[in-house]
């Protein structure tokens, strides 16, 4: 009788100790999560106030569908290097 409650006893102190492990994993976890989150709303609000300021310029490209997808350099040109050696 003795062996059982001694081995309850140890069944007991794992499932306590593996249930803390758990909790302390994922008290890590989410104290990870909220420092990033932190983190990243402090980074938006200096980036929000540095642009605050700042008047944002807006570009458009007036250009005709053609004009825009043209090939810019020739098919002949920046392929192929020749290489000599000195």
């Amino acid at each position: 009788m003795f062996i059982l409650k001694f081995l309850l006893i140890l069944f007991i102190a794992f499932i306590v100790m593996v249930v803390a492990g758990i909790w302390r994993l994922f008290s890590s976890v989410n104290r990870a999560r909220k420092q990033f989150q932190e983190m990243g709303q402090r980074r938006n609000s200096e980036y929000r106030s540095r642009n605050a300021n700042n008047e944002e310029e807006v570009f458009v490209d007036q250009r005709s569908p053609e004009e825009a997808n043209r090939k810019i350099i020739p098919d002949n040109e920046g392929e192929y290097v020749d290489y000599e050696d000195a």
